[in-house]
């Protein structure tokens, strides 16, 4: 790493470090929804130094992607660009409160929806999950922003499910990132086997009948009453998966461990929850060490679950050490002035 901030290869949060209620800075009141995005759309600018939100109309440029996705952009020209990629059964607005506090840190956000679920759920002939098709999309989106935003860093952040399409992204085109965030990419889950078992013998009587999730899944993801009931609501969220596809994503997440490898010198800050119960932070550690990128740093929140980035998880503390994170790896990919 390039500073002594970030020189050590492990950070662990305690619970009462990361425990500081409220947010940073100011909070927007819509978000940009693109789908299909041939269309114009509206997009929320954030401006913190007077707290005020600006609604204007989204960019032409917008249409180059195809991939429905939600963006919360500043009014002044952002000094990163963060692309966001949802967990499984969640979609780009699951990406809401860490869109509108890192604009709010002058950072452009942009959060796909992953094929299979969002806005895909209502295409015809695109419902499906699609892993490949999905990594097709992210390359796309990352072009645009590259051209659209010449000279300024790209950041790829991902959140489980998400984490690991970051990682293959980012192993495939690494020429497209200057720094990656992975949250609990890792497929070490608890109970993994009897889950397993369980969606072969599904597979075996229907493979294109959808299971339920919701008690693998949410019912893992947090301890909150309140926040499980709002997962379950959320329409755009999808809990019911046939066997089929999570036999896919089965497939996708054992590759894991081969894209870390692959990235040999994009700087990657990995993230885990302490009290994840349902991905154990084991195989975060695991996905870690076969990074092949020397400028690698692991972040353990003390009192963490399965979710640090989503469905408004992000606590105060942990959004200032990746806005520093964020700003020490993108200065080092700034064109000289």
């Amino acid at each position: 790493m390039r500073t002594d901030t970030f020189k050590i290869s492990l950070t662990l949060l305690t619970a009462s470090l990361v425990s500081m209620a409220g947010l940073v800075p100011a909070a927007a009141k819509s978000d940009t929804v693109a789908a299909p995005l041939a269309k114009a759309t509206t997009s929320t600018t954030v401006k913190t130094i007077v707290n005020k939100t600006t609604v204007t109309r989204g960019p032409v440029w917008s249409r180059g992607i195809k991939t429905p996705y939600r963006s919360w952009i500043p009014l002044n020209k952002p000094s990163e660009v963060l692309l966001c990629v949802h967990g499984l059964g969640f979609s780009s607005a699951s990406y809401a409160q860490f869109g509108r506090v890192m604009a709010g840190h002058g950072f452009a956000v942009y959060a796909l929806d992953v094929r299979g679920f969002g806005q895909w759920m209502n295409r015809k002939g695109e419902a499906e999950v699609d892993f490949e098709a999905c990594l097709s999309d992210v390359e796309a989106a990352l072009k645009v922003l590259r051209k659209t935003y010449p000279g300024v860093p790209i950041i790829m952040v991902g959140e489980s499910m998400g984490g690991a399409i970051a990682l293959a992204a980012n192993s495939r085109h690494p020429e497209l990132v200057d720094g990656l965030i992975s949250s609990v990419p890792s497929s070490d889950r608890y109970a993994k086997l009897s889950s397993e078992l369980i969606i072969g013998a599904h597979y075996l009587q229907d493979a294109n009948k959808p299971v339920d999730l919701t008690p693998e899944v949410v019912d893992r993801v947090t301890d909150d009453p309140a926040l499980r009931a709002k997962m379950e609501s959320e329409p755009l969220n999808r809990m019911k998966i046939t066997p089929k596809e999570l036999k896919q994503f089965e497939a996708f997440m054992k590759g894991n461990n081969d894209a870390a490898k692959l990235i040999e010198k994009t700087p990657v800050l990995m993230m885990a929850g302490f009290k994840d119960r349902l991905v154990k932070p084991e195989g975060t550690i695991e996905l870690f060490n076969d990074l092949s990128t020397p400028d690698k740093l692991l972040l353990i929140v003390g009192d963490g679950e399965h979710l640090l980035l989503e469905e408004n998880q992000l606590k105060n503390q942990t959004a200032l050490l990746l806005t520093d994170w964020i700003r020490t790896e993108g200065a080092d990919h700034k064109p000289a002035r």
